[in-house]
């Protein structure tokens, strides 16, 4: 009898085990399920160097936040806008998070997620960005039209355009002497004070080095292809000659930009190169584009600035400093010959790139801390060392020049503290709907006439400002 009771209490302690064993495995089950992870999908230009710049940031912030994935979600440079819209305006996310460029964010800017709200002021703090970088897309007027929202945050600061030069060419005692002779200042390109110091040192470079003309080898190269580059080039030529002047009406130490084709004047924004100044820098755009093949034969535009300057056929260039790694790679015949200086007297315009935020993201705290950490001096730093990727804020621009190949950024840097761009200046250009579509293309056959001699400067730049004015009106835009 106690051997069978005793079996009998081994069969319940077993039982009693047994349903332990599962009433824990469902607690396991019900209680201890690994959450679902949270996503952030970005949206970016495919071969941008901004996409290889948030890749490596995606995987670090997901190390610090294992719950967390970020999926780069890359779409072509033609697809941004459509891509973007199509979630904005149907209220539907992903993506949360959106990379754009200045010339994108008229389309983009009535429907981003406003970054001064309560939250957003939480993580990001827009006197951390250049002014230059924020006053290029960052700020659009609001519903109302009595302030502005912060529609998005410069990730990535693109200058430009910079002058680049090969040292070789200029560290020769002869030349030296013998330009300073004739002009009485440095012929070194830092050196240089204005447009027309720069075309003296490429008229002397080509008379007296074998940067002539001849054998593919060139003094300067200067962007002036009509596709896009003459737009550009201009506002950068024209700045000097146009900011504090009331003619022009572009305001003093606002930099060039877009916004520098528009003046207040009388009251009214109006365009601003239709004078004097305009034509003087005009002029001196078609004298500066006299030392490399004619704009019939070969233009140059963005492709040719990349690639030209790395073979060693030119002394001196413009160039935007996203082309500065080309240059220095492995292939360039100049990379240990690179020069970099701002433009002659001392200035640049910035063309950065920028991430907003989806309004209709389910989870915008979130979007706001990757955005936070992507502008982070660590991921910056991380950033400028492994892809040349320069820093959108003050600090990581000052980190960065620190470095040995990047002691040209302080000169940026310096710069940068003193622009002085109102938003109601910088915001023109965003009213300006049709600025890409439409003004700039008829800006730019008018320029191309006058480069080709097919029409004077004065000419040139009048019917250039009739046209922009007589569409403006048709689509009923008041700047």
């Amino acid at each position: 009898m106690q051997s069978s009771k005793k079996g009998s209490s081994v069969k319940w302690i077993a039982a009693i085990v047994v349903v332990i064993v599962i009433v824990a495995g469902l607690g396991v089950l019900l209680f201890d399920k690994p959450a679902k992870k949270q996503t952030i999908n970005v949206m970016v230009d495919s071969g941008s160097m901004t996409e290889s710049y948030l890749k490596a940031v995606a995987l670090q912030f997901e190390k610090k936040n294992p719950d967390v994935s970020v999926q780069i979600n890359s779409v072509g440079y033609s697809d941004m806008t459509t891509t973007a819209l199509a979630a904005l305006q149907g209220k539907t996310s992903p993506p949360n998070i959106f990379m754009y460029y200045a010339s994108q964010a008229p389309a983009l800017a009535p429907y981003l997620y406003n970054l001064n709200s309560t939250t957003g002021q939480k993580y990001l703090n827009s006197a951390n960005y250049l002014s230059g970088d924020l006053a290029s897309g960052s700020y659009a007027p609001n519903a109302t039209g009595n302030g502005y929202n912060f529609i998005g945050i410069p990730i990535h600061t693109v200058v430009g355009y910079i002058l680049v030069y090969n040292k070789t060419v200029f560290n020769n005692g002869t030349l030296e002497r013998g330009f300073y002779d004739q002009y009485h200042y440095n012929i070194t390109p830092s050196k240089l004070d204005n447009w027309s110091a720069l075309n003296a040192v490429s008229s002397y470079v080509s008379t007296h080095t074998k940067f002539d003309g001849s054998s593919n080898k060139y003094a300067l190269m200067f962007p002036d292809s009509a596709s896009h580059s003459i737009i550009d080039t201009f506002y950068n030529l024209f700045y000097p000659y146009g900011q504090g002047q009331s003619k022009t009406g572009i305001p003093a130490d606002s930099s060039p930009n877009y916004w520098t084709y528009f003046g207040f004047q009388n009251g009214k924004v109006l365009p601003s190169y239709n004078n004097s100044y305009g034509v003087q820098a005009l002029t001196m755009y078609k004298n500066l584009t006299s030392y490399e093949p004619s704009v019939s034969s070969q233009p140059i535009g963005y492709d040719q600035q990349e690639l030209f300057f790395g073979t060693g056929d030119y002394a001196m260039g413009l160039a935007w400093s996203s082309f500065i790694p080309t240059y220095e790679n492995s292939s360039s015949l100049v990379r240990n010959d690179l020069g970099i200086t701002l433009l002659p007297g001392g200035y640049t315009g910035y063309s950065p790139t920028f991430l907003g935020v989806n309004p209709y993201s389910k989870n915008i705290t979130l979007d706001l801390k990757f955005l936070q950490f992507a502008s982070s001096s660590s991921e910056f730093s991380m950033g400028i060392k492994n892809y040349s990727y320069v820093p959108s804020t003050y600090s990581g621009l000052s980190s960065a020049s620190k470095l040995s190949n990047f002691t040209w950024l302080s000169q940026v840097n310096n710069y940068s503290s003193t622009i002085k761009v109102d938003k109601t200046y910088s915001q023109v250009f965003l009213k300006a709907s049709p600025l890409f579509s439409t003004l700039i293309p008829d800006f730019n056959d008018q320029v191309l006439n006058y480069l080709e001699d097919k029409t004077t400067a004065k000419t040139a730049l009048s019917t250039a400002a009739s046209e922009w004015v007589k569409e403006l009106n048709n689509q009923g835009i008041t700047l």
